[in-house]
C-alpha cells in the first residue's frame, strides 16, 4: 500500500466510522430530540439519569454524578485539565468557534500528523533491519 493511500485512509476512516455508528444507532433511538439551529440532534435537552443528553453539556455536574463510572476517583486530577480547557475556550470570546477550531480541527489534525510521522519512521526502521 502506498503512503498516500495509507494516509488518505487514516484521514477519512475516523469520520466514516463516526457516521456509520451514528446511523446504526439512530433507528434505535426514541423520544424527543433537541434542535440545534435547524438540525435535529440525536439526543434531547432533557436531563436523564440513564444516559447522557445535551443537558450534560450544559451541566457537567449532573453528568459526572449520574454517568461517569470509571473516572470518579480521579476527578481531582481530570477536573483541572477539563475545566482548564473549557475556561480557555470561553476566554477566546467565541466559545463555539474556538471549540470547533481547537477540538475538531487542530487537535485531531495534530494527532493525525503525529500518527503519519510515526508510521513513516516505523517503516524506515523496518527497512533498515
Amino acid at each position: 500500500m502506498s503512503r498516500l493511500l495509507r494516509n488518505i485512509l487514516l484521514l477519512i476512516s475516523p469520520f466514516l466510522l463516526m457516521v456509520l455508528i451514528n446511523e446504526m444507532v439512530r433507528p434505535t433511538m426514541s423520544g424527543t430530540y433537541a434542535y440545534v439551529g435547524n438540525a435535529q440532534a440525536m439526543n434531547s435537552w432533557s436531563a436523564m439519569e440513564n444516559k447522557c443528553s445535551w443537558a450534560c453539556h450544559q451541566d457537567t455536574g449532573f453528568c459526572k454524578k449520574h454517568h461517569v463510572k470509571l473516572l470518579k476517583p480521579y476527578f481531582s486530577y481530570t477536573d483541572k485539565a477539563y475545566f482548564g480547557i473549557i475556561d480557555s475556550l470561553h476566554s477566546t470570546g467565541d466559545y463555539y468557534l474556538a471549540n470547533i477550531i481547537v477540538l475538531v480541527i487542530v487537535f485531531p489534525l495534530m494527532m493525525y500528523l503525529l500518527l503519519v510521522k510515526s508510521l513513516d519512521i516505523w517503516q524506515e526502521i523496518k527497512a533498515l533491519k
